[in-house]
């Protein structure tokens, strides 16, 4: 395979194409960062720190001219920089702990990229005994020295999505509806592998395979030796969802032990690298006891709080502010939550996003640093999807969710 390199767009400078507006529910001051006509715009999956340049920059996938690329938009002037501009599509995008790489999928490659010089490295090649695999969003281990990630035997043929899309997903009309295809998969019962590569390239290491399906490979930002990786497939059927592994030992635990009545996904890490986050409900998927928790990731009792929906994800850096999408049924709003003397208040609304089914985007709306504002998508302008910054307010000026009806 030809060595990678980096087209003439890479570095390149788009306007800015930001505008500011207070939230028509809440008042909270949101900035709408991109708006580039015919485009469809994300931020980074919502368990990925999308931050780098000591935060003045915020990485989104997105189309100017040619295929999905990553760019970055600068928080101060809203001035967009292309970052790569490469053979295929960009997707699957996470960073180093230490925010100044990135990595992603560009076909069958991993590639790595230098935030700040834009030179790029396969750090990895699908091939081989993985030619007929799909592979999965992968994770930076907390010394940055290692990407971890899944392949995942293509049992069945996988569609495309819309809104409600994998991490890795391109946008595009969907071919089948998302539930049946999960369904089809998860019987299916795929070989999946956990792989581990040194970031700069290197001989690639088996740290976990079973005849699952297996996705979601998320690694502790603060303990190069933990990553959670998921039994994928829909919630209700599946006995334990959320899985822990030692890199060192090999080990693998259930971290969040669910009943027969019981399911939980969405998982993601908090920013101790020790705690566990999570949302689910208990009780039959049409008539729900909806929650999110927090669970340490070797297990013991999880501390949890009652949800007014299923559909939806959540995100914390600790739980002194927790967001949740709201729902595409009837909650048309950001969410978050508050703990302080050891009780959670809330929620309350934070800022409009107008999803209004599963095939429009998703938030997967995140807590930035020091939990000073939330990123989210959002269609509410248009078309296409749009990367928005909330900045939040004092919780006490946030109105509370009152009266909804989910649809």
């Amino acid at each position: 395979m030809p060595t990678l390199r980096q087209g003439p767009k890479a570095g390149r400078h788009w306007p800015a194409e930001a505008t500011t507006y207070d939230d028509p529910e809440t008042g909270a001051t949101v900035h709408r960062l991109t708006d580039y006509p015919g485009s469809d715009n994300r931020h980074l999956y919502f368990t990925e720190e999308g931050r780098y340049d000591d935060g003045r920059r915020l990485l989104f996938r997105g189309v100017r001219e040619g295929d999905h690329d990553l760019f970055a938009v600068d928080l101060e002037t809203h001035l967009i920089t292309q970052l790569t501009d490469l053979p295929e599509a960009v997707s699957g995008v996470t960073t180093s702990p230490a925010g100044d790489e990135a990595y992603f999928w560009c076909g069958d490659r991993l590639v790595g990229l230098d935030l700040h010089d834009l030179d790029v490295w396969t750090a990895y090649e699908r091939g081989g005994e993985y030619a007929d695999y799909d592979s999965g969003k992968p994770g930076v281990t907390a010394d940055g020295e290692t990407v971890c990630f899944q392949l995942v035997e293509r049992a069945v043929e996988r569609p495309t999505f819309s809104g409600n899309r994998a991490a890795d997903d391109d946008e595009k009309e969907a071919d089948e509806d998302r539930g049946s295809w999960m369904a089809r998969m998860h019987d299916a019962d795929p070989h999946s592998v956990l792989l581990a590569v040194p970031a700069q390239g290197g001989e690639s290491e088996v740290l976990h395979e079973e005849d699952r399906w297996l996705g979601h490979v998320n690694t502790s930002p603060t303990r190069a030796d933990r990553l959670t990786y998921c039994h994928e497939g829909p919630w209700d059927e599946v006995d334990e969802r959320i899985w822990g592994l030692d890199r060192e030992t090999g080990e693998t635990w259930a971290v969040r032990e669910t009943g027969d009545d019981e399911a939980v996904g969405h998982e993601f890490w908090l920013a101790d690298g020790e705690r566990v986050g999570y949302h689910g409900w208990r009780g039959d998927r049409d008539d729900p006891e909806a929650f999110f928790g927090v669970v340490d990731h070797e297990g013991g009792e999880p501390r949890e709080v009652p949800a007014p929906d299923i559909y939806t994800h959540f995100h914390a850096n600790d739980t002194g502010l927790v967001v949740g999408d709201g729902s595409h049924r009837g909650i048309e709003s950001l969410l978050v939550w508050t703990e302080s003397d050891g009780e959670f208040r809330g929620p309350r609304r934070l800022a409009s996003h107008d999803w209004s089914g599963d095939d429009d985007a998703h938030p997967h709306a995140r807590v930035g640093p020091n939990d000073e504002t939330v990123v989210f998508d959002s269609t509410r302008a248009g078309d296409g999807s749009d990367v928005y910054l909330v900045e939040v307010p004092d919780f006490e000026d946030l109105p509370e969710l009152g009266d909804y009806t989910l649809e």
